[in-house]
């Protein structure tokens, strides 16, 4: 959403003036005089403006949250590393503690003297009721007034649901609000009252905004990505969070979310044209890596963040190249993966993985016959994964064992230093180098890549429309459309694409939230498609149970609580070197085998064969010398979700200072008594 050349201007001035901010969780006094939106080029500023205020900052694509823009990875198997309190912590008493953990003063942000307005979700719904309520008196033309409502409309709508999944349902505000809040004015209401709201908006959106923009203003909000935010929104209402009704076909929320779904999908010209943008899996790791910012790029790009490698101006770069890269060339590290996810991914025919391929049993061939996909998504030791200037750069993560302690350590054992191949000492067979370009330059884009930031793709909605399909009963069309996500990279027709015969609607619902999970990998969704079905505990905590049935056991799925993420190294087998050694001792055998594969070689699974060889001869898996995920002790720690934790309560400090607004179920209030506000309702929203 970001723009190419558009400017974002301080010349509107807003919140120029801090002087006697309020302590209430909106903060809606005026802050400073703004100039009036009396022309044109004033309500384009302004609107720049709005999209600097929600997607400053988002730089990564497995970012997610409006303004905030933080990485949940960790809360889901896309990468490991514990930080929530353990099962010891009475679960009310982390209000503030989770909230910093997980979503720090998102709701109730107080400014800071001198700060920017800006700063929290409710200043960012105000700048566009302030935009809602002036424009109109604009001297601009009648086209550029609408675009500008339609596109505050749909910001607003964001915002609020971003709001409603982290705190559930939060006062609902439509107008510009300059006085001290009374609970009259803004109660908490319901959670269907809310996403009524944010339906209402998306609609008045995309009868106000253009189906498609020119090409000085591609990554604009357009009326196809509000009928597909619309989609989004109406699964996660339809979804086990929200919905205590969910594993009825015939609930009416599944319905609306169908209904939106196909939609949106139709209005898009199909699914199987929306997702014509590539026809292999080649193809496909090139439009997840586009960065032309221009609007002939691909219809796959629903809602994007344009970025660039330019360093002047109001410009933003995506950093995931540089996380993704190894040191070796230049870049930050490589992005450790569990091997729970490397194992999970399907093999060539589609079908899933059996446990003899599976890193977790010692498998060392893991990556032999994968989906196409796999190998656009990982990367591993004696895969070639080129950038600028160097068109063959086969890499090397193993590692081995240096200097050994004087003495041993507290369990009476000897501690060797880990030395790796080429400075690469990544704590993972595999790795991602998914959305990375094979043509980077390392002195520019690494550090400032401008590939472009997909927040909402077309695979994401048709996968959309195929789990309300699967929710509804309507098992053979959910198939039908994962088998189109997969044959659009390679996969095989035979035995429908892999996923088999399903009959049964639940597991139906699993098979797309295992395909989301491989096609959307990294890109932000996985921990809310874990949130939103409740995967942690199956929804069955006593003390806050928010499903009458077990999601995990409906859908056939392990919960992950009581599990952990695990990482492997890959070694070399201590019999070829002596104790430790400082030099590497595979060096010159790699370099006399002469094995690399590269994924665009005709001779690609030839050269993987002869690359597992290798593996097999010269590599044994190392276990790190601290677990994963850990307690402070850096002992192995299990995944310990609580009901309470899907929904933030709301701390001290705002009710402290909004006493009317009630704690959260779940959650202790600033008087230490039970919160009552619930974010499940039977309810229905009356809008389509």
């Amino acid at each position: 959403m970001k723009k190419t050349n558009l400017l974002y201007a301080g010349i509107l001035a807003i919140g120029a003036s801090l002087a006697g901010c309020s302590d209430s969780f909106l903060d809606m006094r005026n802050y400073g005089a703004y100039d009036e939106l009396d022309s044109e080029t004033k309500v384009v500023w302004y609107v720049n403006n709005l999209y600097d205020q929600y997607y400053w900052g988002y730089t990564s694509p497995n970012q997610t949250i409006v303004g905030a823009w933080s990485n949940y990875d960790n809360l889901s198997e896309e990468a490991w590393g514990i930080s929530n309190k353990t099962d010891e912590s009475n679960p009310r008493s982390l209000i503030e503690d989770l909230s910093s953990a997980f979503m720090p003063d998102y709701f109730g942000k107080k400014l800071k003297s001198g700060g920017s307005p800006d700063a929290s979700a409710y200043n960012r719904i105000r700048n566009c009721n302030i935009l809602l309520r002036d424009v109109d008196e604009a001297n601009a033309d009648q086209n550029v007034i609408n675009h500008a409502k339609g596109q505050a409309l749909f910001l607003r709508a964001i915002q609020m649901f971003d709001l409603l999944r982290i705190y559930g349902p939060t006062p609902i505000v439509t107008t510009v609000i300059n006085a001290e809040v009374l609970e009259t004015d803004l109660p908490r209401p319901t959670t269907t009252q809310v996403v009524e709201q944010i339906i209402t908006d998306l609609n008045e959106a995309a009868n106000l905004l253009p189906d498609e923009w020119g090409a000085s203003d591609y990554g604009r909000l357009t009326r196809g990505a509000a009928l597909a935010y619309k989609s989004r929104v109406l699964l996660f209402y339809a979804s086990p969070v929200f919905n205590r009704d969910w594993n009825n076909p015939q609930n009416e929320r599944w319905q609306h979310a169908l209904r939106a779904s196909q939609t949106a999908v139709n209005e898009l010209g199909g699914a199987e044209a929306l997702l014509s943008a590539c026809s292999d899996a080649k193809g496909w790791a090139e439009m997840l890596a586009a960065s032309n910012n221009t609007a002939a790029a691909h219809k796959e790009s629903l809602m994007l963040t344009l970025c660039t490698t330019e360093t002047t101006g109001d410009v933003q770069q995506n950093g995931w190249e540089s996380g993704c890269r190894l040191t070796s060339q230049g870049g930050g590290g490589g992005h450790n993966v569990p091997i729970e996810l490397i194992d999970a991914f399907p093999m060539a025919d589609g079908s899933r993985p059996t446990d003899n391929v599976k890193i977790a049993n010692g498998c060392l061939t893991f990556f032999l016959n994968r989906d196409p996909r796999f190998y656009r998504t990982f990367t591993f030791s004696g895969m070639d994964w080129p950038y600028k200037g160097v068109e063959s750069d086969t890499i090397w993560a193993y590692t081995w064992r240096g200097s050994k302690s004087e003495e041993p350590n507290d369990e009476g054992n000897y501690v060797y230093e880990r030395l790796g191949s080429e400075s690469n000492t990544v704590a993972s067979p595999a790795f991602v180098c998914k959305m990375t370009d094979r043509a980077a330059d390392p002195e520019e884009s690494f550090g400032r890549s401008g590939i472009d930031l997909n927040e909402y793709r077309a695979a994401e909605l048709v996968l959309n429309l195929a789990e309300c399909y699967a929710a509804t009963g309507n098992v053979d069309e959910a198939v039908r459309l994962i088998g189109l996500i997969r044959a659009r990279v390679g996969i095989s027709p035979a035995n429908n694409y892999g996923v088999g015969n399903i009959s049964d609607k639940n597991q139906a619902i699993e098979a797309c939230l295992y395909e989301r999970r491989i096609e959307l990998a990294f890109e932000g969704k996985r921990y809310w498609d874990v949130w939103r079905w409740l995967l942690y505990d199956g929804g069955q905590d006593p003390t806050l149970p928010l499903s009458d049935i077990n999601t995990c056991n409906a859908l056939g799925v392990e919960q992950l609580n009581g599990t952990h993420r695990t990482s492997k190294y890959v070694d070399v087998k201590t019999s070829l070197y002596p104790e430790t050694t400082e030099e590497d001792p595979l060096l010159a055998i790699r370099e006399a085998a002469n094995v690399g594969a590269n994924v665009d070689s005709p001779t690609f699974q030839e050269d993987l064969a002869e690359l597992a060889t290798f593996w097999t001869q010269y590599f044994v898996f190392g276990d790190p010398l601290n677990p994963a995920d850990q307690d402070t002790n850096k002992d192995q720690a299990n995944i310990g979700w609580r009901g309470n934790y899907y929904i933030n309560g709301l701390s001290k400090t705002i009710l402290d200072n909004n006493p009317w607004l009630g704690q959260t179920v779940g959650w202790g209030d600033q008087n230490g008594a039970d919160g009552t506000v619930t974010f499940q309702d039977s309810d229905n929203i009356t809008v389509e």
